[in-house]
């Protein structure tokens, strides 16, 4: 399984990567919206994971963006907004 990890927290991205690839999964990173964006249209993905406070382009227009695309991927959005 193939995931795209989008966070711009080196510390939360660091714990993620860990678990889910002593999991087996493949994670690839994208610190910034911009970058997630590209990454999300260029390659396909099992899983997206979107930090909403993303720099450059927010998680929740990355989502919107893949959705009105007709892309159906799972997308899990975090956030550490309450």
């Amino acid at each position: 399984m193939k995931i795209l990890l989008a966070e711009d927290d080196e510390i939360l991205v660091d714990v993620l990567v860990k678990a889910l690839t002593t999991q087996h999964y493949i994670v690839e990173v994208a610190t910034d919206g911009q970058m997630a964006w590209e990454l999300a249209e260029q390659y396909p993905y099992d899983l997206i994971v979107l930090d909403v406070g993303l720099p450059s382009l927010d998680g929740i227009s990355i989502c919107r963006r893949l959705r009105s695309q007709g892309n159906l991927t799972p997308i899990l959005l975090l956030t550490a907004k309450d």
